[in-house]
Protein backbone atom coordinates (compact mmCIF):
# COMPACT_ATOMS: atom_id res chain seq x y z
CA UNK A 1 0.00 0.00 0.00
CA UNK A 2 1.77 3.48 -0.64
CA UNK A 3 2.15 5.85 1.76
CA UNK A 4 0.29 8.97 1.60
CA UNK A 5 1.95 12.10 1.02
CA UNK A 6 1.31 14.99 3.26
CA UNK A 7 0.12 18.07 1.84
CA UNK A 8 1.98 20.25 4.07
CA UNK A 9 4.81 20.89 1.97
CA UNK A 10 2.74 22.62 -0.43
CA UNK A 11 1.68 24.71 2.33
CA UNK A 12 5.13 25.39 3.19
CA UNK A 13 6.08 26.67 0.11
CA UNK A 14 3.30 28.85 -0.34
CA UNK A 15 5.27 32.15 0.88
CA UNK A 16 8.00 31.78 -1.37
CA UNK A 17 6.23 30.98 -4.36
CA UNK A 18 3.68 34.18 -3.68
CA UNK A 19 3.63 36.52 -6.84
CA UNK A 20 4.21 39.30 -4.87
CA UNK A 21 3.08 42.29 -7.57
CA UNK A 22 -0.02 40.30 -8.09
CA UNK A 23 -1.03 40.22 -4.97
CA UNK A 24 -0.23 43.57 -3.41
CA UNK A 25 -3.44 44.39 -3.20
CA UNK A 26 -4.61 41.77 -1.73
CA UNK A 27 -6.20 41.03 2.35
CA UNK A 28 -7.85 37.96 2.42
CA UNK A 29 -7.75 34.46 4.80
CA UNK A 30 -8.48 31.38 3.28
CA UNK A 31 -9.30 28.50 5.61
CA UNK A 32 -7.93 25.30 3.92
CA UNK A 33 -10.07 21.69 5.60
CA UNK A 34 -7.81 18.88 3.38
CA UNK A 35 -9.42 15.65 4.89
CA UNK A 36 -7.89 12.06 4.57
CA UNK A 37 -4.60 10.88 4.85
CA UNK A 38 -1.45 13.20 4.44
CA UNK A 39 -4.19 16.18 4.98
CA UNK A 40 -4.82 18.75 7.55
CA UNK A 41 -6.06 22.34 8.27
CA UNK A 42 -4.31 25.57 7.86
CA UNK A 43 -4.69 29.09 7.36
CA UNK A 44 -3.24 31.17 4.43
CA UNK A 45 -3.29 34.91 5.08
CA UNK A 46 -2.38 36.67 2.01
CA UNK A 47 -1.94 40.77 2.52
CA UNK A 48 0.12 43.35 0.83
CA UNK A 49 1.95 41.54 -1.29
CA UNK A 50 2.61 39.06 1.61
CA UNK A 51 1.60 35.43 2.32
CA UNK A 52 1.92 34.07 5.78
CA UNK A 53 0.44 30.09 6.45
CA UNK A 54 -0.59 28.73 10.05
CA UNK A 55 -1.66 25.16 10.74
CA UNK A 56 -5.40 25.51 12.44
CA UNK A 57 -8.27 27.18 12.09
CA UNK A 58 -9.99 30.85 12.00
CA UNK A 59 -13.30 32.02 12.90
CA UNK A 60 -14.11 34.03 9.99
CA UNK A 61 -12.62 33.03 6.48
CA UNK A 62 -13.01 35.15 3.66
CA UNK A 63 -13.51 31.87 1.59
CA UNK A 64 -12.56 28.21 3.09
CA UNK A 65 -11.79 25.54 1.04
CA UNK A 66 -12.22 22.00 1.60
CA UNK A 67 -11.29 18.51 -0.52
CA UNK A 68 -9.96 15.39 0.25
CA UNK A 69 -6.33 15.60 0.54
CA UNK A 70 -5.02 13.45 -2.56
CA UNK A 71 -7.75 15.38 -4.63
CA UNK A 72 -6.40 18.61 -3.69
CA UNK A 73 -2.68 17.35 -4.46
CA UNK A 74 -4.34 16.54 -7.83
CA UNK A 75 -5.44 20.20 -8.23
CA UNK A 76 -2.57 22.15 -7.37
CA UNK A 77 0.00 20.13 -9.42
CA UNK A 78 -2.37 20.12 -12.44
CA UNK A 79 -3.39 16.95 -12.89
CA UNK A 80 -7.17 17.48 -11.75
CA UNK A 81 -8.45 20.89 -13.45
CA UNK A 82 -9.84 22.94 -10.75
CA UNK A 83 -12.83 23.70 -12.34
CA UNK A 84 -13.83 19.83 -12.98
CA UNK A 85 -13.54 19.76 -9.05
CA UNK A 86 -15.36 22.44 -8.38
CA UNK A 87 -18.12 21.06 -10.66
CA UNK A 88 -17.88 17.57 -9.60
CA UNK A 89 -17.95 18.58 -6.06
CA UNK A 90 -14.29 16.92 -5.31
CA UNK A 91 -13.54 21.15 -4.04
CA UNK A 92 -15.85 22.72 -2.08
CA UNK A 93 -16.24 26.58 -1.65
CA UNK A 94 -17.62 28.44 0.84
CA UNK A 95 -17.57 32.10 1.31
CA UNK A 96 -16.05 34.03 -1.79
CA UNK A 97 -15.57 32.09 -4.97
CA UNK A 98 -14.13 35.00 -6.66
CA UNK A 99 -11.24 35.14 -3.93
CA UNK A 100 -10.26 31.76 -4.38
CA UNK A 101 -10.10 31.96 -8.25
CA UNK A 102 -7.99 34.92 -7.77
CA UNK A 103 -5.19 32.52 -6.17
CA UNK A 104 -4.70 31.36 -9.53
CA UNK A 105 -2.67 34.57 -10.10
CA UNK A 106 -1.16 35.00 -6.88
CA UNK A 107 0.79 31.92 -7.15
CA UNK A 108 2.88 30.45 -9.97
CA UNK A 109 2.33 26.73 -11.14
CA UNK A 110 5.26 24.77 -9.13
CA UNK A 111 7.39 23.97 -12.56
CA UNK A 112 7.31 28.15 -13.40
CA UNK A 113 8.10 29.32 -9.67
CA UNK A 114 11.53 26.86 -9.56
CA UNK A 115 13.03 27.95 -12.91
Amino acid sequence: MPEAVSIKPIFEAMPSSLNKAAAQDANTVYQFNLSGEGGGQFVVTIKHGECTVKEGVIPAPDATISAMADDYMNIVTGAYPFGLAYINGRLKVEGNLRLVLRMGAYFAPQSEATT
